[in-house]
């Protein structure tokens, strides 16, 4: 079913987007402590915001679906 499908997406988007917070953590660690790092922080911030937006609005798409079908 292509629900089952889209709601395989979002958990692995979701673990995905945990690995990143957890690598831009460590990254964002290393930029404190090595400021020329070239990690732009706000910019990292912001992708991660975005991905998150995503999924948010991928689960929504999905319940509405559910709910119709």
């Amino acid at each position: 079913m292509a629900s089952d499908r889209m709601m395989q997406a979002i958990r692995a988007l979701e673990r995905a987007i945990d690995r990143l917070e957890q690598d831009g953590d460590g990254l964002l660690s290393a930029a404190a402590a090595e400021p020329s790092s070239g990690v732009d922080a706000a910019a990292a911030r912001a992708a991660l915001r975005s991905l998150d937006s995503l999924i948010t609005e991928l689960k929504g798409q999905d319940l509405k679906e559910q709910a119709g079908g």
